[in-house]
């Protein structure tokens, strides 16, 4: 919102700037008008302005690699308020105060107006109001305001009826009625006063005009505007027959046009287009915004949200690296845990994994699901489970106040060694929701909360994890004929059980290693171009002694799959992968990669939408 009212605001000031340089010492006066108005219209309306713009480079198509996240904690986004006094809200309370008591004042200029007393009459076709007491003339809207002492013997004065018919006829006050409204609710833009004063001087031009191409005599009517001086009233409203601008409108009734005044007229055009380039909102679309696999180190979005997403972090640095997570959340104000989430989902896969916070969707993970007399038995084992209920820890002890119909979700995550110390000595971190807290939670639109990172794990853990359920039994696959037990863990199938004490199986050079050697022997010529969004997922055994066996792929489009699964073999020639162990044994391991690629034809999609302001 910030950068929209900075826009508005460069925007009407250069469009103001350019109109004194070239404009108003002219005589275009109705040019200059609309040239006013229109520059306004304009200038609170571009920055809402999106241009859509889908490009889909010719070079080889981005893939993504999906990979679950692994140490979640759950956000209490619904029972822990923010107590830190939040500015924000603070500056849309005055920014409203500000806005209504303007809107109020434009409203008693009305009505202090309209119960104004005097004697309504039709004078050539023109309402006139014969006021009971000294002013100088003024019109406002549809009528005109003069003494009493104007009218005699039936009659006003040719020239100043003229000239304030002229206000009427022309509906100079909806000009004036229109910059208020907009100065009450941009009353933060400083060119907006400078706007209604030039539109009101450019009015008084206008008139003047008038009047002397019908009633001859600069002299006489210039005598006549002095006269009238002495008394001006002050409503802001109105068109009053006297301005402190004397002396320019003076000058403008002898002035002559310079031999470039047409032309600089035209010059409005490529102006407002060049404006228009420059303030308007591009993005691009985002079947288009995969980052291509030698980007993956960069920040390839142009406003760099990995520096953005830190100088967010710094502000809270001492909370953080103190674990003080709690106070974390009550002191992280609403707007930028805003902006974190938005640029954590900005960010390449290297960078987040230098993050101490993440962000995930739990839309999936938090649906339904019961929990059973035997597992909150299991559950109340303070040395296996840290707990946490409705994101806020709690002793397994408490559980024995619980029955399992009082829970309507639970998950559990295990810690690597490197995770647990003597504070949190617990292999497994369980997180329980309650029928209440889960109720509030399918209330609530946002879906995604917030989790932290132990130190050891800020810089990422390499092996593409495979899914995990809360209370995953790895399922056994059936023994060979002879009698060695080959026991495949496979994440896939995993069904409600215990969880398991379980170190996945690792690519030598990790994860990214492998996701690097997929992408790059990848041969995208073999698709036509037009496929759109393609996803397979590739799964394969990585056996007690590290070699792989037994490739799969899955999805709709066969030669995608076919392509997926030759470099995938093609990946794993003649390499050795470091076993899965469970208790302290090698065992054999299902390992799963779920993949996406994103073929379109080369040509570029414009669409051009306003986007709210707020």
């Amino acid at each position: 919102m910030g950068t929209i009212i900075l826009k508005i605001i460069l925007c009407s000031g250069i469009v103001l700037g350019l109109y004194y340089l070239f404009l108003a010492k002219e005589k275009t006066f109705t040019f200059n008008r609309f040239y006013l108005l229109l520059g306004l219209v304009f200038s609170y309306s571009i920055p809402f302005v999106t241009i859509q713009t889908q490009q889909i480079d010719d070079k080889k198509p981005a893939i993504l690699f999906e990979q679950e996240i692994q140490q979640q904690v759950l956000e209490n986004s619904v029972a822990v308020q923010n107590n830190v006094f939040d500015y924000v809200q603070l500056l849309w309370v005055a920014y409203f105060i500000i806005a209504m008591f303007l809107v109020l004042k434009i409203i008693y200029s009305i009505i202090k107006i309209k119960s104004l007393k005097g004697r309504k009459i039709i004078y050539q076709n023109r309402a006139v109001v014969l006021l009971n007491q000294e002013i100088a003339p003024f019109s406002f809207l549809n009528t005109i305001y003069l003494s009493a002492s104007y009218y005699k013997n039936g009659k006003i004065n040719e020239r100043i009826f003229l000239h304030e018919e002229i206000h009427v006829k022309q509906k100079h006050s909806f000009d004036v009625l229109f910059t208020e409204i907009l100065k009450a609710f941009s009353w933060f833009n400083p060119f907006i006063y400078f706007y209604k004063n030039a539109m009101i001087t450019n009015h008084e031009f206008l008139a003047d005009e008038e009047v002397i191409l019908k009633k001859e005599g600069i002299k006489n009517y210039q005598e006549l505007i002095l006269n009238e001086i002495l008394k001006q009233q002050n409503f802001k409203l109105t068109h009053q027959f006297n301005f402190n601008n004397t002396k320019k409108r003076f000058i403008m009734m002898t002035k002559t046009n310079s031999k470039f005044a047409e032309a600089k007229k035209y010059l409005a055009i490529p102006l407002f287009i060049v404006l228009a380039g420059f303030f308007v909102e591009k993005i691009y679309a985002k079947s288009s915004a995969l980052p291509k696999i030698s980007d993956l180190n960069k920040n390839y979005l142009s406003n760099d949200p990995y520096n953005e997403f830190n100088q967010i972090i710094k502000k809270y640095g001492n909370l953080l690296d103190q674990k003080r997570y709690g106070e974390f959340h009550k002191v992280v104000s609403n707007s930028d845990r805003s902006k974190l989430k938005d640029l954590y989902f900005q960010l390449t896969e290297e960078q987040r994994n230098e993050t101490p916070l993440y962000f995930f969707d739990v839309s999936e993970k938090l649906k339904k699901s019961d929990v059973t007399q035997n597992q909150l038995n299991d559950f109340k084992n303070s040395k296996k489970y840290g707990l946490w209920i409705d994101g806020k820890k709690t002793k397994n002890q408490d559980l024995e106040k619980y029955k399992p119909e009082d829970f309507s979700n639970y998950f559990v995550s295990k810690r690597y060694p490197n995770a647990i110390n003597a504070k949190n000595p617990e292999p497994f971190q369980l997180n329980m929701i309650t029928n209440k807290y889960y109720q509030e939670y399918l209330k609530k639109e946002e879906k995604v909360f917030m989790g932290f990172k132990a130190k050891a794990f800020m810089k990422g853990k390499d092996t593409i994890t495979p899914r995990k359920n809360v209370d995953a039994k790895l399922v056994e696959i059936k023994k060979d004929s002879d009698k060695s037990q080959n026991t495949v863990l496979d994440i896939s199938t995993a069904v409600e059980g215990q969880a398991a004490d379980l170190i996945p199986a690792e690519f030598p050079g990790g994860a990214n290693k492998l996701r690097s050697l997929v992408a790059t022997n990848f041969n995208s010529a073999i698709m036509t171009g037009d496929e759109g969004m393609l996803k397979a997922t590739i799964t394969f055994i990585v056996d007690q002694n590290g070699k792989v066996k037994d490739i799969k792929t899955f999805g709709e489009n066969e030669k995608f799959n076919n392509e997926a699964h030759r470099v995938t073999k093609l990946a794993n020639e003649n390499i050795t992968w470091k076993p899965a162990v469970l208790d302290g044994k090698p065992v054999a391991y299902q390992y799963k990669i779920p993949l996406t690629m994103n073929f379109e034809t080369l040509k570029k999609h414009n669409k051009l939408y306003f986007r709210s302001p707020f």
